[in-house]
């Protein structure tokens, strides 16, 4: 057991923040090293003179935070930092190997995007001068393409003006800095219960502690959200109404209506991740149009057009956008200007129009497809995005249904993945119907999942 206290002289705020602070700096600089064993809690409660529950709760902050790890009857040790980093990204993925059909990446289907670049690449390369687009943007992007970017909102239901407009390296970059703009190391951020891995990557890094609320069919609840803003300080909410990743439910009207009565009596400020329902004509009006005074609306061409398209907007209510600019700014400088002329072009001529009807054809029969085979199961989708959720049948628990269908040339990704908190993940999988699969190669693993799902999980090893 290693021989380490906290030294919380002159810390300020509460005290199990202070001990997971103090957690993070000695396994930063070495005191902490990875394998070394926390003291037991009751012991170093006694120690500094605290509460057991405040030690309890230092520790959990620290696990969710990266730094330790706990194993029932052996303690609380230092996680290795190294492996970790080596495996933090927002998936693990792990490169297929031959034979294995990859279903774990939410991407869309390759469609003409590449011929529609080389067009428009010529097309800027006649130019005479290219000088605007080889340098610094000193506002973070051209004026034309915050106009752009203001066009593609007002297309997708958030009317607006370039003004409220900021530019980011992808909506996955915009989310962060968002989050930058508007809390604080420390501050409560509050996630739906399953989510996006990505956001709980990021509010790891940043050091927002999280807050979860419960699904329903329609996704968050609005009396769970509600419970949680009574009993905690969090001002800061990131959803998906609309094509929630992983379930893929889209919240009605009166939904969207009651959440942004939460939010606007709890002072919450919301960021609204639009980034699949950009594909999708039939979604009810954005979040953003039932409280525009504190939300950020961001959605970008990664999933409707192109993938390698690294940009997307942001809508920003009134008197927020500089905030946001400037953490563009503090992390990247702007968005590669080329990469914004290309969008904005294809926003303003048409390309994106019809690349993203040529990707909703290709989804929409993939989908139909998907659910031809499962019919009969737990399954829900949109026909507008390129992954479903599966709900396992008992007795199927999602590591045995994943170890199964590897095993068997498929790979899924398990609700675990998505998890926000610290409740049990769903005995369920995304599968995802899109990326880099031709027709035949998702046939095969429908038609493989489907079989598995028929079957009676493996007899368990003998256990001694």
């Amino acid at each position: 057991m290693t021989i380490w206290m906290p030294e919380l002289a002159g810390t300020r705020g509460p005290k199990y923040l202070a001990i997971a602070d103090a957690i993070g700096t000695a396994v930063a600089d070495g005191s902490l090293p990875a394998g070394a064993k926390l003291p037991p809690q009751r012991n170093l409660a006694y120690d500094l003179g605290v509460t057991l529950g405040t030690i309890t709760r230092a520790y959990r902050e620290a696990e969710r935070r990266g730094l330790v790890g706990g194993e029932v009857g052996r303690g609380t040790y230092v996680m290795d930092m190294k492996r970790r980093a080596e495996k933090d990204g927002i998936i693990e993925f792990e490169p297929a190997l031959p034979g294995i059909v990859d279903m774990t990446h939410a991407t869309m289907p390759v469609q003409e995007a590449g011929i529609a670049l080389s067009m428009t690449l010529a097309e800027i390369a006649q130019q005479s001068d290219l000088s605007p687009l080889a340098n610094y943007q000193m506002n973070t992007s051209m004026t034309r393409h915050f106009e752009a970017g203001a066009a593609w909102m007002t297309e997708l239901g958030v009317p607006t003006t370039a003004g409220n407009i900021a530019i980011t390296s992808g909506v996955q970059h915009g989310t962060m800095v968002t989050m930058m703009a508007m809390a604080r190391p420390g501050d409560g951020l509050i996630l739906e219960a399953l989510t996006y891995p990505g956001v709980i990557r990021v509010a790891q890094h940043l050091g927002h502690r999280t807050e979860t609320v419960a699904l329903d069919a329609e996704g968050m609840l609005p009396s769970s959200l509600d419970e949680v803003c009574r009993r905690s300080s969090a001002r800061l909410l990131y959803c998906q109404p609309s094509v929630h990743n992983p379930t893929t439910a889209t919240m009605s009207v009166p939904r969207r209506v009651a959440i942004a009565e939460v939010a606007r009596r709890h002072g919450l400020t919301i960021i609204e991740d639009n980034v699949w329902s950009a594909v999708g004509p039939d979604h009810p009006p954005p979040l953003a149009t039932f409280a525009p005074e504190r939300t950020f609306f961001l959605s970008g061409p990664a999933k409707c057009m192109a993938g390698g398209l690294r940009v997307a907007f942001a809508h920003c209510p009134e008197n927020q956008v500089d905030r946001v600019r400037a953490m563009v700014r503090m992390t990247s400088w702007m968005t590669a200007p080329l990469m914004a002329e290309v969008a904005s072009r294809w926003i303003t001529d048409g390309t994106a129009k019809h690349l993203t009807e040529t990707i909703r054809k290709t989804i929409r029969k993939r989908v139909e497809l998907a659910r031809t085979y499962f019919a009969g199961f737990n399954i829900h989708s949109d026909p507008s995005v390129s992954f479903i959720w599966l709900e396992l049948p008992a007795p199927w628990r999602a590591a045995e249904f994943r170890a199964e269908a590897e095993a068997r040339g498929v790979r899924v990704l398990t609700g675990e993945t998505f998890t926000a908190g610290r409740d049990a993940a769903p005995h369920a999988v995304r599968i995802s119907v899109g990326g880099n699969l031709n027709i035949k190669d998702v046939e095969h693993a429908l038609a493989t999942l489907t079989e598995i799902l028929r079957s009676p999980p493996g007899a368990a090893a003998a256990v001694m």
